[in-house]
């Protein structure tokens, strides 16, 4: 009788969880979609679902110059969201990342169901769900950085349930996200092996996955890109060439250590920083310093896809803190949990890095649909160059690109602003215009197309006007 009691009780706990899951994924699959549908995507999206999208025939991206995209970056994990692309076009790329940021709800339950009775371990799983860099990880432009939170937290779970030919899967598919895992990966298998405490099944573990990283680091730089194109460089040193650019934050170098400890607070702050009494917590040490030591901005953005090379081993260790704690001052635990609840929602509210105060500033509305309409009327294979925003809803169009370069077709919006279009392509497309070498083919509520005036009978026809819609 007990034993069908506690069978029944933790299917109700794990229906919890899948409610959890699915409830986070649908929440943040509708902010993904209300942000599509005004606009707001930038050019990353553009790029993966241009290479999603011709998986089998080049892998490859015009914005990245028409190269196969496995010598830009190691990630043929993305392929995996083939089928997101094929039914929902480029934004179902984005549908993709916001289930597989909710997923991570299921390797945190059962770190924290080790560890805690199920009513605790729903509540730990509960304030980890709310994490505001892991809903930050699910809305942002897809990156092939989507797979890693929930397969490096799943990495976590299977170490630690001692589940050992799961944990090499999984850090084989971590090292097919991108190659900076390599580094990630051999740096967290040395550290787990070095704290295995005389356990050799986890020190051979360790060693393994030293292994897998190293393996596939020298399949990747040695074998495969010699193979693909041995003429295209791999270039990340811009990145760590301080003296290349201005660093983060005014005052430097005060104002670059400041922006860096504001990056670490953001990271553990909401966690109320329970990873650093973990184990697990290490895991995060080499994606640190990959990150603090970039000398571009945009790696100490919080909302940036670089945060999820945190995210999944934040949580594990929260998990794993919050029982270490709990071990010895059951009460400072629970306070501790609540603190990171309170916090994750202070932020979220007041300081998101989802940035949904630029993202969603204003509902869809007909501008928006007469622009995705006027897209939809250009041949699926035509010359057409657009902005960012505008170039993430032609990516499905193998010749569409970015920025103005002559091609046979521009669109642009004048009711878009960029720095980018007000300052270099905005005055192209206006002498371009003057000349002669291009026309208006439709001007229709500030969404604009214009026909290179050298083609004529060129593929693809152009809208045709009509009238503004109602605003």
């Amino acid at each position: 009788m007990q034993v069908m009691k506690r069978l029944a009780a933790d299917r109700v706990w794990s229906a919890l969880v899948i409610a959890l899951s699915v409830g986070l994924a649908a929440a943040l699959c509708a902010i993904v979609h209300w942000r599509y549908a005004i606009f707001r995507n930038g050019v990353d999206l553009g790029i993966f679902a241009q290479v999603v999208g011709a998986l089998g025939r080049g892998f490859s991206s015009t914005a990245e110059g028409g190269v196969n995209h496995l010598l830009v970056h190691w990630s043929p994990i993305v392929a995996a969201a083939w089928p997101f692309v094929r039914v929902f076009g480029p934004v179902g790329l984005e549908y993709a990342q916001a289930i597989l940021a909710a997923a991570i709800v299921f390797p945190i339950w059962g770190l924290a169901r080790a560890r805690f009775s199920a009513p605790v371990a729903f509540a730990v799983t509960a304030v980890a769900a709310t994490y505001p860099i892991l809903c930050a990880n699910g809305v942002g432009d897809f990156h092939e950085m989507a797979f890693v939170p929930l397969l490096s937290a799943t990495l976590v779970w299977a170490l630690d349930a001692r589940r050992w030919t799961a944990s090499v899967a999984v850090a084989l598919l971590l090292a097919c996200t991108k190659e900076d895992q390599f580094v990630v990966l051999a740096a967290n298998g040395l550290l787990f092996a070095a704290t295995a405490r005389g356990d050799g099944a986890q020190r051979r573990v360790g060693l393994t996955i030293v292994g897998v990283a190293a393996a596939m680091s020298l399949l990747y730089f040695v074998i495969l890109r010699p193979a693909l194109t041995p003429h295209i460089p791999y270039d990340v040193s811009r990145f760590y060439v301080w003296s290349a650019g201005q660093l983060r934050g005014s005052g430097a170098p005060w104002g670059a250590l400041l922006s860096r400890l504001e990056y670490v607070l953001m990271v553990l702050g909401p966690l109320a920083f329970l990873p650093c009494a973990s184990r697990y917590g290490l895991f995060l040490l080499a994606g640190f310093a990959e990150i603090l030591a970039s000398r571009q901005p945009v790696t100490l953005a919080p909302g940036a896809h670089y945060s999820a090379l945190l995210t999944g081993y934040a949580l594990a260790a929260f998990v794993d803190g919050a029982a270490r704690v709990a071990a010895h001052r059951a009460r400072l635990a629970g306070v501790l949990v609540i603190a990171a609840a309170t916090a994750s929602l202070w932020v979220t509210i007041f300081a998101s890095p989802m940035e949904y105060w630029y993202y969603l500033y204003r509902r869809p509305n007909a501008h928006d649909a007469l622009l995705e309409r006027t897209l939809r009327e250009l041949s699926p294979r035509a010359d057409v160059g657009a902005e960012d925003e505008i170039f993430a809803h032609l990516a499905l169009d193998p010749n569409a690109s970015i920025d103005f370069a002559r091609q046979r077709w521009f669109v642009y919006d004048r009711t878009h602003f960029s720095q980018r279009w007000q300052t270099v392509d905005e005055p192209s497309v206006r002498r371009a215009v003057q000349r002669g070498d291009y026309a208006v083919s439709s001007d229709v509520d500030g969404v604009v197309v214009l026909k290179r005036a050298s083609v004529r009978g060129a593929e693809g026809a152009a809208p045709a006007m009509g009238a503004p819609p109602p605003r």
